[in-house]
């Protein structure tokens, strides 16, 4: 049976849209995409009781801005993940996103494939954001003394892609091994993280010096 999802698009820019909205189409078999260029007008289309997988939103639109732009969407739609697309790479910004239940941060500079593959987290329950954001959210400071953690060198290499937010699939393919087996080097890198989930074991694992400095 053919897979058919419903994408809200937030943005006020008509060419930006337009340039998305290929990207957004190869998320599944058939799609249907929703645009709406104000949260007023984003409003009107949740308010026909049209149910959607995912929401992308620009958060500075000529109606709203910031977290007032993003706290009415996660309210009308508590169990669709919402994707921040901006133009801002504030630091402060993509932490109060992520708190007022942002699903994801990617920034409009972003590529299409680098786009794709994070929407594709996103539906698969992921939380993205970008290695730089997560380089900048990261503490050296913060990590414990004494903490060892050892990765097989297969892991390691698992580990990089998802810091740079490969799908497991994708993953499988890059390194030619099976997905299952993606998955379960996955479930072991969280485990010995000690993390609840994919972003948080990029997160830690930036914090403990076992991914290589992010390059600006």
């Amino acid at each position: 049976m053919e897979q058919t999802i419903n994408v809200l698009l937030i943005d006020d820019h008509p060419l930006y849209r337009r340039a998305l909205a290929p990207v957004i189409c190869k998320l599944a078999e058939a799609v249907n995409l929703f645009e709406a260029d104000s949260v007023s007008e984003a409003m009107e289309l949740i308010g026909r009781q049209l149910s959607f997988d995912l929401v992308l939103l620009d958060l500075t639109l000529p109606d709203s801005t910031g977290m007032r732009s993003l706290l009415p969407i996660c309210q009308l739609l508590p169990d669709t993940p919402v994707v921040i697309i901006s133009a801002s790479d504030n630091r402060q910004l993509i932490v109060n996103a992520l708190n007022a239940g942002a699903r994801g941060y990617i920034p409009k500079s972003a590529d299409s494939t680098v786009i794709e593959n994070a929407l594709a987290l996103v539906l698969g329950g992921e939380t993205y954001l970008p290695s730089t954001t997560l380089a900048d959210l990261t503490d050296p400071a913060s990590r414990e003394a004494g903490e060892v953690v050892t990765l097989t060198e297969r892991q390691e290499d698992v580990l990089r892609l998802l810091a740079q937010g490969y799908s497991n699939k994708q993953i499988g393919q890059a390194l030619e091994i099976a997905e299952t087996t993606v998955r379960a080097h996955v479930s072991d890198i969280i485990q010995q993280l000690h993390v609840q989930n994919r972003t948080g074991a990029v997160i830690r694992a930036q914090q403990l010096g076992l991914l290589d400095p992010v390059m600006r």
